[in-house]
């Protein structure tokens, strides 16, 4: 297991900040109740388009628990990226305490500016993270080209109910002093994105808040 680390930059500073807060309790629902229900239907939607022996990427993998039950499941390796020092230390300790540390590494930073460093995979994962970042075209095009098969999302579902409280959020937060807020980037959009660097739906499903989404690439990378 490695750790590599750069400087996050002004502009990553309230994101970093923001989740490093909310890193122990990530870690304590995880070890209570493993993972959450969007989630869980994420591994489901890998694991129906196959996975065994695959090589994951996770970006904005918090404290890891999604990629940790990947190679549980029979991934081979995984990569986690996170803007927040604390997820990845604590990635790191849950790898450890798996008897997982052999078959992960880990990078402290912004994805869009490490894109070089991220190996070319087969499974690719964005959960809860394009809603956390402001040029989702970007981001989407650089971690479909690291991508040979599959790329899991999860964010925001098209709902009225959704985007009002997306935008409550980031009121609030800006009330709360916070410099981290969630962006909600328009779903059609996101497809149409992911679509046009190569890949077909063949997953779907949602929760009240969230849509859960498997892509396969057209033609092998």
């Amino acid at each position: 297991m490695s750790c590599c680390c750069v400087p996050t930059g002004a502009a990553a500073a309230g994101t970093n900040e923001f989740f490093n807060t909310q890193a122990r309790r990530y870690k304590k629902y995880f070890q209570k109740k493993g993972l959450h229900k969007e989630q869980k239907l994420l591994v489901d939607g890998i694991r129906r388009s196959g996975m065994q022996d695959a090589e994951i990427l996770e970006i904005g993998c918090g404290v890891g628990g999604l990629h940790l039950s990947l190679l549980k499941a029979g991934a081979a390796k995984a990569t986690g990226f996170d803007i927040s020092e604390q997820m990845i230390a604590t990635a790191q300790a849950l790898a450890t305490a798996m008897g997982l540390q052999e078959r992960t590494q880990y990078w402290h930073g912004d994805f869009v500016a490490l894109h070089e460093k991220a190996p070319n995979v087969e499974v690719t994962v964005l959960d809860k993270v394009i809603c956390c970042y402001p040029d989702a075209l970007e981001l989407i095009s650089r971690s479909t080209a690291k991508t040979r098969r599959l790329y899991a999302v999860s964010y925001p579902r098209p709902s009225v109910f959704v985007r009002w409280g997306f935008r409550s959020l980031k009121v609030l937060l800006k009330l709360l002093r916070e410099t981290f807020h969630p962006y909600y980037h328009e779903p059609q959009q996101i497809q149409r994105w992911i679509v046009e660097n190569g890949f077909a739906k063949v997953y779907e499903k949602t929760t009240t808040i969230w849509l859960i989404q498997v892509f396969q690439r057209k033609t092998p990378n």
